[in-house]
């Protein structure tokens, strides 16, 4: 596969094949998402992981205005549960309205639960970018 065909098979990941993210977010209630999760997978981590890498680039795509802040900790101690694995949704005012806390969940469990507690509306179909 060409560098350019790569590019473009990335991309509409991203904008239009990933479909539960497709969704906007009011930005003037919302600044925007904080993460913090482990960089290594135990400790029930793994679902954070693969939200922050299957859904967020896409809720972001879509929600330019808004800030996300992802925090990986490096925690090689397996038996050291103590890194915290939550999603925090901020105001307008960088305080914390609602969190999640996403250990030994999967992404799409995640997703969901994010999904219930923001207020947002779906992308129109016609809105959708494709290439």
């Amino acid at each position: 596969m060409s560098r350019v065909a790569t590019q473009l098979k990335f991309f509409n990941k991203i904008s239009s094949t990933t479909v539960e993210p497709q969704i906007l977010l009011n930005a003037h209630k919302y600044s925007g998402l904080k993460l913090m999760f482990q960089q290594q997978n135990h400790n029930g981590h793994m679902g954070a992981r693969k939200f922050w890498h299957e859904y967020l680039p896409t809720l972001q795509f879509y929600n330019p205005d808004l800030q996300f802040q992802v925090t990986r900790v490096k925690n090689e101690d397996k038996k050291d549960a103590s890194v915290p694995c939550t999603l925090e949704i901020l105001d307008k005012e960088n305080a914390v309205v609602d969190s999640l806390d996403m250990r030994n969940k999967q992404g799409s469990e995640i997703m969901q639960e994010l999904l219930e507690k923001l207020e947002h509306e779906r992308v129109a179909e016609e809105d959708i970018v494709r290439l």
